[in-house]
């Protein structure tokens, strides 16, 4: 209710006033010897309240607790007349010198409080005095009650001068305040409007930028199509030659071992129709053919192969097979090609020259709801920015590729219901964390017997 605030000009005229004032009023109490023990707690009384009114935050008609501070100004200003009565009272009646003290809850009423409170607050001032007036007139009247009577009635004037003109200049300073707030509040109003045009617009800038992006990669995806369709000229018929060879050559072959890299070969040329064919599938829906993967397998064979294609790079592959049974279901070329790709990105990740590791993890979730496969490289890692970006066609760092291999992984991963999370430091290597559902065999229902007829 009460707070330091900055003081406004009745404030500082008030503080002033009333330290001369109670000085003055001390000092002439002390040389009649008319101040007594309840004119020091009265005027006590009367000094805390009024700093208590200085001290108390401008009224305001914005906001919706101003009730209180009312009532409790109305309440301090007559707790002070009630003061300033009984300390006039208690002294010389009409020609007390405390007559001036009637000044400050005046002085209050006029600078806070509506018109029909200060004439409320004035004329209870002036029947105090009008019957201090009367309760010390005698008849005929003395001199000394003659002048005391003059004095009294001169108060009253001072009394209701202050308060007219206190009121005039207090008032003029209050509408100018409420213009002032009116003024702040509509700005306070726009400035809340204009926040939230900006918010809007900001929304709309979003949704621009990521239209602007579908864009991109619609037209990333039209011309990705191009260039498919001049890979499936230039690339198949050579693969369909050198499948005919080796197929070819296998047939007269005898050396176990020459036949054993034939059959190397007739399956790498079968994995890479598939890829060409994966290419081709950026540009249109994917058909998955969905039978039940052991994906234990399936990555054995990733790994052995993957082996033979990363000596030249020094490089080696960790694969501990996990010991419970990991299946999905999905179509596996395509869950072969994904991770294919991915172990052969993690390869071209490390030095050519030193090599390093690559571990593959497999493990079910806590829940065995997921089978999650983590592949982890040792190589140059990526930035924020750099895995943000990863998926994105034509989006590589590796000199010589295009940036396809990545974005067609998670088509497949996500097609079979499974995510993708890429964990990565620049010169930390990368992991490569692979969500799929994973599948449970329904164990075959006993048969229930007939009940006898």
């Amino acid at each position: 209710m009460f707070k330091v605030r900055s003081f406004t000009a009745f404030d500082i005229l008030k503080v002033t006033t009333l330290v001369l004032l109670i000085g003055l009023l001390i000092f002439l109490g002390s040389a009649t010897r008319s101040t007594s023990i309840f004119a020091y707690f009265a005027l006590s009384m009367i000094v805390l309240l009024q700093i208590f009114e200085v001290l108390a935050p401008p009224f305001s008609v914005y906001k919706p607790n101003q009730r209180s501070r009312i009532l409790f100004l109305r309440a301090s200003i007559a707790l002070q007349l009630l003061l300033a009565s009984l300390l006039v009272a208690v002294t010389d009646g009409a020609g007390s010198i405390y007559e001036l003290v009637f000044l400050l809850p005046i002085i209050s009423a006029a600078a806070k409080l509506r018109g029909k409170d200060v004439i409320i607050v004035v004329g209870c001032a002036i029947l105090s005095m009008v019957g201090f007036i009367i309760a010390d007139m005698s008849d005929p009247p003395s001199p000394t009650e003659t002048r005391e009577l003059q004095d009294a009635l001169a108060a009253i004037v001072y009394f209701t001068l202050a308060g007219l003109l206190t009121y005039y200049f207090a008032k003029a300073e209050r509408d100018q305040r409420y213009r002032l707030e009116l003024l702040t509040n509509t700005l306070t109003k726009t400035n809340d409007e204009l926040q939230l045009t900006q918010q809007q617009l900001s929304d709309h800038l979003t949704e621009v930028a990521q239209m602007e992006e579908r864009l991109q990669r619609i037209t990333q995806m039209a011309t990705l199509g191009e260039v498919a369709g001049q890979m499936a000229h230039e690339i198949r018929n050579p693969l369909g030659i050198i499948k005919g060879a080796a197929n070819i050559l296998a047939k007269k072959a005898t050396d176990p071992s020459i036949l054993q890299h034939l059959a190397v070969l007739q399956e790498e040329v079968n994995h890479l129709n598939t890829a060409v064919e994966g290419v081709l599938r950026l540009g249109t829906p994917l058909r998955i053919q969905s039978t039940t993967i052991d994906l234990v397998s399936l990555l054995k064979k990733i790994a052995q192969v993957s082996t033979a294609w990363a000596i030249p790079s020094q490089s080696v592959i960790h694969f501990p097979a996990p010991l419970k049974p990991c299946t999905v279901e999905g179509d596996y070329d395509l869950l072969h090609q994904a991770f294919t790709n991915l172990v052969r990105n993690g390869l071209q990740a490390m030095s050519k020259s030193t090599g390093g590791a690559l571990s593959i993890h497999m493990e079910p979730s806590p829940s065995e709801e997921e089978i999650i496969v983590t592949i982890t490289d040792s190589g140059i890692g990526l930035s924020d920015l750099e895995a943000s970006r990863l998926g994105e066609p034509f989006f590589t760092k590796r000199p010589g590729g295009i940036g396809l291999g990545f974005s067609l992984v998670k088509r497949i991963i996500k097609e079979h219901g499974g995510s993708i999370e890429v964990e990565s430091e620049p010169g930390q290597g990368t992991s490569v964390l692979v969500h799929l559902p994973a599948h449970s065999p329904v164990p075959p229902q006993p048969e229930s017997e007939s009940a006898p007829i």
